[in-house]
């Protein structure tokens, strides 16, 4: 990375040329802009893209219903081997037409879990035959930068590398969300047999102008990179100016508006973290609501909005961050006429309740959309029936924000061999999902390859690994290797955002690893999806206050149904 003063120099040395550039509608630097930017996912995207996703999964796996679709070992797959230059390549990725690789993701070892360095990869752009990126692939998903309790990491030797946190370890594995937009065309290689791999690009309608990715770019836009990480990973801040409600302990606290068009950009709810401690069931009870324009949109209990429903959790991400009983959401949220965010305690709690929300300037039209979560409540599921659990059927026009998982583990073994599949618009009825993924730790940006445990946990700009094995009903179950008790995982997207037109399924496989699939053994799911949707949309997860009532499933719940199903 050069400093800013050499950032200056190489932009008045390309001035000259790109004053004489054709007008283009997606740039370089129009992503780095947008994927810091919260208002950009409250607008249906312009120009309209499709976002894609190749993976190695299992190519058992053809169609819904139909044998292998619960088909394990998803890390061999790929398109073809051809030979490029006398090189063996296996294509892992590829497009024909404008597009932007969004995210990149893959375990930091190559089949043998001592291998830290793996492939090189390659990436083609526009048809050339010199790749435009030739890396070490492992090293340019982690600047083989990790702590020592993973092991030591191999001497760098990439010329191209990817600035934090646009390229960071999580926990075994590593992601990449540097934009790397092209005009024409993209293809992915590896030159030796691909191993577990995710990779999402946006495929841009024919006629949409892109800007092709170059390396040279990283040295031009080194100053909007550098903003760009510095506004990922800022702390979520409600504005001074924004409008506090009285702190109190009614059963029922809201904050409104109620003049005219805006968003609120920030909120804020603070609870004594010594009475939720005290009480953590309060997590589940106190509900969360929010209307735009008389139309509920959120109803949801607060700690698991905040990835915290069985304990304050903390962590932090572009979007929520939970800190000591401090509650925050700096996801934009546009309406047209009114908002009214409420928070329902439990009668007779006597919580005292803060709310504060910073409402701003919005011009509402036909790309403005509500801001939505829904919640899955608890369910127990017999480790031998591997399902589909659906997270939500979304239908109307909107775009796929971020979502998370909590897991009720009874054992110390692994929980989480199931695939993500997220239909869009029409693919649901062709019974194959447009995102179809290698595995549940996969999916939320991590890799397994021993079995995980406390030392996992971390909180990136759109990824968290929010609890492993942690708390249940006042018991303290964390250990070396152990995942007993709530996991809990959460992805934000950006640039990798699902916009759909009519409808979106998303489904997520229940499929233990293979020390709990019997039918005496039980695990725990539930789950929350955020998204935005045009006014008028519809979610098959309607508010159940009933389930918000219950205390959250424990170990003793599991147990019991492991008994009756033994007898």
């Amino acid at each position: 990375m050069t400093t800013p003063s050499s950032c200056r120099i190489a932009l008045l040395a390309t001035a000259v040329l790109t004053l004489s550039a054709p007008a283009q509608d997606v740039t370089f630097s129009s992503l780095l802009s947008e994927m810091s930017d919260a208002d950009s996912l409250a607008r249906l995207p312009t120009p309209a893209f499709r976002q894609m996703q190749a993976s190695s999964y299992n190519r058992d796996s053809v169609k819904r219903g139909e044998p292998g679709w619960f088909a394990d070992s998803d890390g061999t797959g790929f398109i073809r081997e051809e030979t490029i230059g006398g090189r063996r390549e296996f294509v892992a990725m590829e497009h024909a037409g404008p597009g932007c690789i969004t995210r990149m993701w893959a375990p930091f070892f190559y089949y043998d879990f001592n291998d830290r360095v793996g492939p090189t990869v390659r990436i083609y752009l526009d048809g050339s035959e010199t790749p435009t990126i030739e890396a070490s692939w492992i090293e340019l998903l982690t600047s083989n930068e990790w702590p020592d309790s993973f092991g030591r990491p191999p001497e760098r030797k990439n010329t191209f590398r990817v600035p934090s946190p646009l390229a960071r370890f999580t926990a075994r594995a590593g992601d990449v969300y540097l934009p790397i937009p092209f005009a024409r065309s993209c293809k992915v290689t590896f030159d030796k047999r691909p191993f577990y791999n995710i990779i999402n690009w946006r495929a841009y309608d024919e006629g949409t102008g892109v800007e092709t990715f170059t390396r040279e770019m990283m040295e031009r836009h080194c100053e909007a990179i550098e903003e760009c990480g510095r506004k990922l990973l800022a702390p979520i801040a409600v504005s001074k100016a924004g409008t506090m409600v009285a702190r109190g302990n009614s059963p029922s606290m809201a904050w409104a508006h109620k003049r005219g068009p805006g968003a609120i950009r920030g909120l804020e709810i603070t609870i004594d973290p010594a009475a939720l401690r005290k009480d953590p069931s309060l997590l589940r009870s106190i509900i969360l609501r929010m209307e735009f324009d008389a139309e509920q949109t959120v109803w949801c209990p607060l700690g698991d909005f905040f990835g915290s429903p069985n304990a304050i959790n903390n962590f932090s991400t572009t979007h929520r961050s939970s800190r000591e009983g401090v509650f925050s959401c700096a996801w934009t949220m546009p309406f047209r006429d009114s908002a009214t965010i409420t928070v329902e305690q439990p009668p007779m709690s006597n919580l005292m309740l803060q709310i504060t929300a910073h409402k701003d300037e919005w011009t509402w039209d036909d790309r403005s959309m509500y801001f939505h979560a829904a919640w899955r409540p608890d369910e127990l599921r017999p480790g031998d029936q591997f399902a589909d659990i659906n997270f939500a059927d979304i239908r109307g026009r909107g775009v796929l924000a971020g979502d998370q998982w909590s897991v009720l583990n009874p054992t110390r073994g692994w929980w989480g061999e199931g695939d993500e599949k997220i239909y869009i618009d029409a693919s649901y009825d062709r019974g194959f999902p447009d995102h179809f993924g290698t595995g549940t730790e996969d999916y939320y940006g991590w890799a397994g390859g021993v079995n995980p445990d406390a030392n996992d946990v971390f909180s990136h700009p759109f990824l968290a690994n929010i609890a492993v094995g942690s708390w249940s009903r006042g018991m303290a179950l964390t250990g070396r290797g152990d995942t007993r008790g709530f996991n809990i995982c959460s992805r934000t997207r950006g640039l990798d955002a699902i916009p759909f037109t009519s409808r979106l399924v998303f489904d997520m496989e229940a499929s233990p690893g293979v020390d709990q699939r019997k039918a005496t053994d039980f695990l725990g799911y539930s789950s929350v999806v955020f998204y935005y949707a045009r006014p008028g949309s519809t979610c098959n997860l309607a508010p159940d206050p009933g389930a918000a009532k219950k205390p959250i499933m424990s170990l003793e719940d599991v147990e019991r149904a492991s008994n009756a199903a033994k007898k």
